[in-house]
């Protein structure tokens, strides 16, 4: 049995006919109770946009216009998913009205109308976001490629916050490690999955309350969704390039560097979802090696001592510096301890910090490289 059908109607099937089709193949009534259905949708739907998009985003628009067609982006598909929202809350309404004024004799044609409505709300939801996600990609000059969906489900595991911090002590690293882990298992895509259904649930468990509760939340979550991607795409360009700069002259580098960002980012307090999207990104990105994660503590005076041992060229030393300028340049203000961290790497490298040089280097980035 596939749950699949009732897309044909919401997105017509010309223009979305073999997405439609892989999703009716591919997607079981298995897959809905063990929650693999969410990845299987994201894998189809990055493949599908990958070959069907229009590529007409002006190569010389300015960093500003981008923001701008992001924001517009983000407010039509908040608009589109909160409108279905009330549509199928409408119909959960409308089904219980039914059902209570019959004396439940109704019951057996309307509740699994209203059941079908639910779903088909949750696919088109869940659609909708994910061209926000690829949109947004695109528009910043990375696009999701297909077969890297793994990317995607981290940002929306973090943009959902499917995975959040879990103790008030730590800083980060078991959320990096999970995050990390339950990727590999698949978990992190039946969280999310398990989270959508569970609040879909529960959004439509009032009659009439559930209208505007839909609606709400369905523009609440796509706008999440759409500033949560546009601030992880915007900055994951320059990050990617400053150390593929360090690892094509020195590899074994690499690792000490991520350190440095791990560093930089808890600078100002704990990672954030972004930051934690992106630190997973580039350890994986550079095939750090699983143990890296025992080196994300607070204290980062091990780190600076074992950074004063690397590659002892001075071109090597310089292009880390500079990376860790472009991971701290992630907050819009630098944080005091973050200042000061740089002003000891640089110490530690034996490089003049001339931050203001560095950092313009490699700002304005993602569509300057």
């Amino acid at each position: 049995m596939h749950v699949t059908s009732m897309t044909q109607s919401l997105l017509g099937a010309s223009k979305f006919g073999p997405f439609v089709n892989r999703l009716r193949r591919d997607i079981h009534l298995r897959d809905v109770r063990s929650g693999l259905w969410f990845t299987k949708v994201l894998s189809a739907y990055v493949e599908f946009y990958e070959t069907s998009r229009a590529r007409v985003i002006p190569a010389d628009w300015t960093v500003e216009q981008r923001d701008a067609h992001a924001h517009k982006l983000t407010r039509r598909a908040a608009l589109i998913t909160a409108l279905a929202g009330a549509s199928a809350a409408g119909g959960v309404t409308a089904a219980s009205v039914a059902t209570a004024e019959t004396g439940g004799l109704a019951a057996p044609v309307v509740l699994p109308l209203a059941g079908v409505g639910m779903v088909g709300e949750l696919l088109l939801r869940s659609i909708m976001q994910l061209k926000l996600a690829c949109e947004l990609a695109e528009l910043y000059g990375s696009p999701f490629a297909p077969g890297g969906e793994s990317e995607l489900i981290r940002l929306y595991a973090l943009a959902f916050h499917a995975e959040m911090h879990q103790t008030e002590t730590d800083p980060g690293r078991g959320l990096v490690e999970r995050v990390l882990h339950l990727q590999q298992a698949d978990g992190l895509g039946k969280l999310i999955a398990s989270g959508l259904v569970g609040e879909t649930l529960l959004r439509n468990a009032v009659p009439y309350a559930d209208i505007v509760v839909s609606s709400f939340r369905n523009w609440q979550l796509t706008t999440q969704v759409g500033k949560f991607v546009q601030g992880y795409i915007s900055l994951r360009r320059p990050l990617d390039v400053a150390l593929e700069a360090v690892r094509a002259r020195s590899p074994q580098s690499i690792e000490l560097v991520l350190e440095g960002v791990w560093f930089i980012f808890i600078g100002d307090g704990r990672l954030t979802g972004i930051e934690t999207a992106l630190l997973t990104h580039l350890m994986r990105k550079q095939r750090s090696s699983q143990e890296l994660t025992a080196h994300f503590v607070s204290d980062e005076a091990d780190w600076l001592a074992r950074l004063a041992m690397i590659d002892p060229e001075r071109e090597v030393r310089s292009l880390v510096l500079r990376a860790l300028h472009v991971a701290a340049g992630v907050d819009d203000a630098l944080a005091p301890a973050t200042a000061a961290l740089l002003r000891n790497a640089a110490k530690a490298l034996g490089v003049s910090d001339d931050s203001e040089a560095i950092a313009g280097d490699g700002a304005g980035h993602a569509m300057s490289s």
